[in-house]
């Protein structure tokens, strides 16, 4: 049977990587150096995934298919299905499912509770409030086991402010919307897919 990470050892791998590994003295980057080597990594990653972009006001209420939304917040989402009915504030459980990998010039710490069952499911309480920026989630308990919450992220929440149950989407994260492995080290996350069910009572 194949061994899980836990999330410290999940972090600690993610560091090592994005740093070279090694004991070498690591440059400690300046917020603005982060941002510009990100803004890099993303259009390149654009390009070279052939995406067409389009400038969004962050409240669609329609998706043209196959264009990568950019938000205001900095997300890009490409919406595959919107879903049905809309989340009701501070009472919504929603289960997100994901698949994708961290990148810089290349990929990085690949992730997948999408199609790996030996995953438990990452949930979420769907709010609206503010913290140093927009939040959308409040992360609730998973039962004991492997999983991917040490990921969960306002970039993941974002969608269903504008989507709904059974919602299927694309996601580029920069590190100010991602988990905070992602924002310690200036790299953004990819989700090729993210799914979104309401969780039944």
């Amino acid at each position: 049977m194949r061994s899980k990470l836990s999330f410290g050892a999940f972090c600690l791998i993610v560091l090592l990587a994005l740093s070279g590994g090694g004991c070498k003295k690591r440059e400690v980057k300046s917020l603005t150096q982060l941002l510009k080597e990100e803004k890099t990594y993303i259009r390149d990653f654009i390009a070279k995934e052939g995406f067409t972009v389009k400038e969004a006001s962050g409240e669609e209420t329609t998706f043209e298919a196959n264009i990568l939304y950019h938000f205001p917040n900095g997300l890009y989402m490409q919406v595959l299905d919107a879903g049905k009915t809309r989340p009701e504030v501070n009472k919504t459980k929603v289960v997100v499912r994901f698949a994708g990998y961290m990148f810089q010039k290349e990929p990085l710490s690949p992730f997948n509770n999408l199609t790996d069952g030996s995953y438990q499911n990452t949930e979420f309480l769907y709010i609206e409030s503010y913290n140093r920026g927009a939040l959308h989630y409040s992360l609730l308990p998973s039962a004991p086991g492997y999983t991917l919450n040490s990921l969960m992220c306002e970039g993941l929440a974002f969608p269903m402010s504008l989507l709904g149950d059974g919602a299927r989407v694309r996601l580029i994260i920069p590190f100010l919307l991602g988990p905070e492995v992602a924002y310690n080290t200036g790299t953004p996350m990819y989700c090729q897919e993210a799914q979104y069910e309401f969780s039944k009572p």
